[in-house]
This record gives structure tokens, sequence and C-alpha cells, in this order.
């Protein structure tokens, strides 16, 4: 029923009760008090001063119960629009006190408004889910930026140490080693622009995800030939060994990129020299491509399971928690094993040909 009209309704309808009320009240009235009115049908002065003040009492009560009986209402819908503006978005009042025993019904007088007080509720709802959407996906940004930020790191290393040995007294290279030097530089200076792309992409619109089929043995094999061609990685030894030659997964190759390097320059940096950094490769059941990364060196104290890798974990470091983001992003998910003195493993599981 349109609500205006439920609501003119209900209105005529306590006029009339309240014509009602006093009709009756004003006939027992006169039979108790002055028989003589109904036999002869003659009024007195008592008997209209009597009619004025019951009506005019009667009258004011009526008002005072349409007040509370609208008005009530009316109350609890301000204070709760109220809290919605302060980003209080519960209702003021348990929802379930304004329902009656019947569960789909609200309580009179709130009946009256089951409209309003619905749409009260599922703005409510919605602005909460909005709000949680919101900070999910500020969260999301600044931790998207917070990897950028930590992987522009390595390319700048990259570049300060081939420039420092480029400068270096006490060195004489020949110029095919300059070359070579100059090449990587101009290839991590390509990398620095990437990221700088991925950070204004971010800052404007939605963390970019793109995804393609994609060699995941290339993709591994040229990142850890990258990160051991680093003069900071020199005294590492990297072991790449991959059961299928080829093996085709669905994923952002930049992002996959990064989070492997993130993984190798983890190893290195956490790690003293002579550290050997084992990168393994094979298919597993079920078309799963499984990563490991494993190394012999320092390890950290407390287990790392499954999907519970903190950004403020500092003994795994920051490189750590922005692979788990990447992974996750693509689909995959990572386990990290390590123990003080032992070692880490790191498992990393992908879904092979998924498209």
């Amino acid at each position: 029923m349109n609500f205006m009209l439920r609501i003119a309704l209900q209105l005529l309808a306590a006029f009339v009760f309240l014509l009602i009320c006093i009709q009756v009240i004003i006939i027992g009235v006169a039979w108790l008090f002055w028989p003589e009115l109904i036999r002869t049908g003659n009024t007195s002065n008592h008997y209209e001063i009597f009619v004025v003040v019951l009506c005019s009492v009667l009258f004011v009560v009526t008002l005072l119960v349409i007040g509370w009986y609208l008005g009530k209402p009316l109350y609890i819908m301000i204070v709760w629009i109220r809290r919605l503006a302060s980003g209080r978005f519960d209702p003021p009042t348990a929802w379930n006190n304004l329902r009656s025993h019947h569960k789909d019904r609200l309580k009179i007088p709130y009946a009256i408004y089951k409209e309003v007080f619905e749409h009260l509720r599922m703005l409510g709802s919605t602005l909460q889910n909005n709000e949680k959407a919101l900070r999910e996906a500020e969260q999301s940004k600044k931790e998207w930026i917070r990897g950028i930020s930590h992987d522009l790191k390595t390319p700048l290393t990259y570049i300060s140490g081939y420039s420092a040995m480029l400068v270096h007294p006490d060195y004489r290279w020949s110029e095919t080693e300059k070359s070579d030097f100059l090449s990587v530089i101009q290839q991590k200076a390509a990398h620095l622009q990437e990221l700088v792309e991925d950070l204004n992409e971010t800052v404007n619109g939605p963390i970019p995800l793109n995804a393609e089929n994609t060699d995941i043995v290339e993709l591994v094999r040229r990142t850890v030939a990258d990160v051991s061609s680093a003069p900071w990685a020199a005294r590492y030894a990297f072991v790449m060994d991959s059961e299928p030659e080829q093996l085709s997964i669905s994923c952002d190759p930049k992002l996959m990129t990064r989070a492997i390097r993130n993984l190798l320059v983890n190893a290195v940096v956490h790690n003293p020299e002579n550290t050997q950094i084992e990168v393994r490769i094979k298919l597993l059941h079920h078309r799963i491509a499984e990563i490991r990364i494993k190394d012999n060196g320092v390890g950290f104290s407390q287990l790392t399971e499954r999907n519970s890798i903190q950004p403020t974990n500092e003994h795994a470091g920051l490189g750590l928690s922005i692979a788990k983001k990447f992974i996750e992003a693509n689909g995959g998910n990572i386990i990290v094993q390590s123990s003080l003195g032992e070692g880490t493993s790191i498992l990393i599981r992908l879904q092979a040909e998924h498209i």
C-alpha cells in the first residue's frame, strides 16, 4: 500500500475512533446523570458544559496519542539518520526490538513507516559494505605502493653497482665490458620506468593485473639469471633446475617476475656470503606447478605457515610479504618453512594451464 495513503487512513481511523468515543461517552453519561434528556430530548446548561469539556479533553488526549504514535518513529528515524551521517551504521535501537513477535512485522507504531525503516536499514548496510570495501582497497593500494617502493631498490642497486664499477679508478675495463655494463644499466633504468608507470596507474585507478599465458620455467630462469648476475650476489651460489622444459600458466608476468625476484633478493640480503640458493620447478598432480626456492642460510626462528606471512615480520623481510600478495593475486599460494640455523624453504604453487 502507498505510504502516504496508509498514513491518511491511519489518521482517518484515529479521528473516527475519537468521534465514536465521544458519542459513546456522551450517551453513557447522559443516561446516568440526565435520564430525562434521553426521554424528552431537552438539554440543560450543565449538560452542554459537560459536552464541551469532554470533547476538549478527548481532543487533547487524542492529539497526544497521535503525536506519540507518529512522533516516536520519526524521532528514531532522525537519530538513525544522524548516526549514518556520523559513520555509525547500526540502528539506534536493535533492529529486532522494533519487530513484533511475528518477525516479518514491525511493532505499532513503527509499522506505518515500515518502508522507511527498511530502507534505512538497507542504506546502513550498503554504507557499511562500501566503507569496508573502501578500506580494503585503500589498504591494498598502500601495500601495492609500498611494494613498488621496495622493488625500486633492486634496479637502483644494479645501476649504482655497475656505475661504481665503471668509474672505479683501479679498474681498466675493455670496451666490450663497458658496453655490457651500460646495457645492464639501461635495462634497469627501463625497469625503473615501468615501476613508476605502475605507481601512476595505482594512484589513478585500480591495481593493474594483466594475466596472460606465460612459460613459468622461462620466466623463473630469466629472473634467476638476472639476480645471480648482480654484483652484490656474486658470492652466492645459485642452482636452477626444472623437470618440465616448458610449463604454461595464466598469470601477470610482471607481477610474477617481481614476486620471484623479491624472494631471490631476500635469500641474498638475509643470508651470509657463500649461501647456496636452489630454485626447482616441477609439475604435481592435478596440473599444479610448484616452484621451490630453498637456501641453506641462517633461517628464522618462527615457522611461517601457509598464508600467514605478515608485512611486519622483520625476520622474513618486506619482500616476502610483497611476493605473497603478488602470488595470491595470480591465483597461487605460498608456503614458508624455516628453522633458525637451517635455512629457509619457500613453496609456490600455481595452477598450470589455468585460463
